[in-house]
């Protein structure tokens, strides 16, 4: 229940993202969101398909991911959603933008910190292998 709770938090702040407000970016909101779309597609080619899922718990025989973006970041495909979700917020700022980014952010934090319970549990050497490896943003959490 909780897991569902936190994607349908992360989707609707999305949705708000999206569609809270005009599309007029300026050129580097363009570059920001497309930073973010990068970034999102880096995550989803390091990541293998046995390992995909909206979801917070690993899907069943998953494997630990270290190689590609994953080695810079736990989570990647959330620091994309951030950084899209902030290209957006700031190049066409609507209170709704805003307030969802703020709302995705707090979601997300929750999120990964279940994630990574739900991960040690599968895989207990999880917490030493990701020794070093960024949460979100390299060098911040």
């Amino acid at each position: 229940m909780r897991s569902a709770l936190l994607v349908f938090g992360q989707f609707a702040s999305i949705a708000v993202l999206l569609f809270g407000g005009r599309w007029l970016l300026p050129w580097w909101g363009l570059v920001l969101f497309a930073s973010g779309l990068l970034i999102f597609a880096w995550a989803v080619a390091s990541l293998g398909a046995n390992n995909f899922t909206i979801m917070p718990g690993p899907r069943s025989g998953n494997t630990l991911s270290d190689h590609g973006i994953y080695r810079f970041l736990r989570h990647p495909m959330y620091t994309a959603v951030l950084v899209c979700g902030s290209a957006v917020a700031s190049g066409a700022p609507s209170a709704a933008r805003w307030t969802a980014l703020a709302v995705c952010v707090v979601v997300l934090v929750i999120k990964v910190r279940h994630e990574e319970a739900l991960l040690t549990a599968r895989h207990p050497d999880y917490p030493q292998r990701m020794k070093g490896v960024a949460r979100l943003v390299p060098g911040i959490w």
